[in-house]
């Protein structure tokens, strides 16, 4: 007998370069974000708050 195991997906919230841009969340790194989110692209807080992390360490695709 075969059993199936049921994944669960969780998807994050994706959010444009404004509304991260205008986020109280993120105010302490507006102009960063300002700079480097590009405008046809949406972004999680998880994504978001790596490219934040990287920058600050030097590391910028």
């Amino acid at each position: 007998m075969k059993t199936s195991k049921k994944e669960n997906k969780i998807t994050e919230e994706k959010y444009t370069k404004n509304q991260i841009i205008k986020s109280k969340t993120f105010i302490d790194n507006k102009d960063l974000l300002n700079a480097i989110l590009k405008e046809d692209k949406s972004y999680s807080k998880q994504e978001i708050n790596k490219i934040i992390e990287n920058y600050k360490k030097g590391k910028v695709n």
